[in-house]
Formats: C-alpha cells, sequence, structure tokens
C-alpha cells in the first residue's frame, strides 16, 4: 500500500491518548447504504512483513476493496489500515501522503480539511489528484481519514469522472459518502 511506509516517516512520535476509542476496519459485501458492492477483496496485496524492525508497521492490518454500483459503471476504491497500537504519528495523514508521492501523479486540487465531516477524535480531509495513463490525465478524486487507531481513504475509481476539470470535481459530495462508509466501515472495539 502506498503510504503504509508514510505512516511512520519524518515526524516527532505523539504521546498516546489513554481515552481515544478504539477502532477496527472491516470490508462488508456493501457500503454507501447498500449502494454500493464489494467487487474484489484486494487485501491480501499488501503485506507487512518487509516492514522490518519497525513493530508499529508491523503491526498493521489492511482491508481494501473495489466496489462497484449495481445499474452503473461507478466504482470506489476503499482501502484501510489499523492496528492494536495507537498510530504514532496521528494526526498526519500518512495514507493521503502516499498517494501524492505515486508515479505520474500529480496534486490538482490541493488538500483541504473537511471538519464537518470529522467525528470526535478524527482528522478529515480531500484531495483531487491527476494521473497520467496512455497519454491521457486522469482526475481522481480522494477523501480520508485518520483517527488514533485506523486511517482510510476513498477514491473515487469510475470511469465518468477520470475526465471531469479537477476544480469542478464535487469534493463535498464524496466527503459525504466517505463519511458515511467511514462510518459502516469502522468497528468500535470494546473493553
Amino acid at each position: 500500500m502506498s503510504g503504509i511506509r508514510e505512516l511512520q516517516g519524518g515526524h516527532d512520535a505523539a504521546a498516546p491518548d489513554l481515552s481515544a476509542q478504539q477502532y477496527r476496519l472491516t470490508l462488508p459485501e456493501t457500503i454507501d447504504g447498500g449502494a454500493l458492492r464489494l467487487g474484489q477483496d484486494v487485501s491480501d496485496r499488501f503485506d507487512n512483513s518487509a516492514n522490518g524492525s519497525d513493530s508499529y508497521a508491523r503491526s498493521l492490518r489492511t482491508k481494501a476493496g473495489a466496489y462497484d454500483a449495481k445499474s452503473s459503471s461507478e466504482q470506489l476504491i476503499y482501502t484501510g489500515s489499523y492496528s492494536d497500537r495507537q498510530y504514532p504519528f496521528y494526526p498526519k495523514m500518512g495514507l493521503l501522503d502516499g498517494m501524492e508521492k505515486g508515479d505520474s501523479v500529480s496534486v490538482a486540487v490541493p488538500r483541504r480539511d473537511m471538519p464537518g465531516r470529522s467525528t470526535e477524535g478524527d482528522q478529515f480531509a480531500c484531495e483531487v489528484l491527476t494521473k497520467a495513463e496512455g497519454g491521457q490525465e486522469l482526475t481522481m478524486a480522494v477523501c480520508s481519514w485518520a483517527d488514533h487507531y485506523t486511517q482510510g481513504t476513498i477514491i473515487d475509481n469510475s470511469p465518468d469522472s477520470f475526465g471531469v476539470t479537477p476544480e469542478a470535481y464535487d469534493l463535498d459530495a464524496l466527503a459525504k459518502r466517505t463519511a458515511r462508509i467511514r462510518d459502516e466501515v469502522r468497528v468500535p472495539v470494546e473493553g
């Protein structure tokens, strides 16, 4: 997962917050109130054993999948990582940082915080990226959250969105959907 290594680097570790709610992530059969169905589970593509001596990185578990609409070409990609240990660099949004550094990827609409979509104890942000592919520049909008135990991203991977002018993409609508999906995939750990 681009961004897994980003979760560790370059910043002073934060003090643990003993009052923070612990969550784990799931990969449900449907998301967004049942509007999208899991088409492909790609969680097994992410192997954290390569992170060597970094015990936090090795503790991460990943859930990732492509979700498709039943009656249209709409597709969202969900990727999330979680641990039973607190994310040491919270509130840094490592998954978004990692996406920005991908090959042939440029930031078209800079990241902006979406405080109206945050819940207690997490950060929420969205941005629009472009990716050069096959002589074309494709628009990819992404929203992400980070809390003390989880990070997740939702990418609009719908063919209809690829040709949208980045500045014209409706980030508020994607933020609203991402907040709903976060609340569906993120499950509190009790006790």
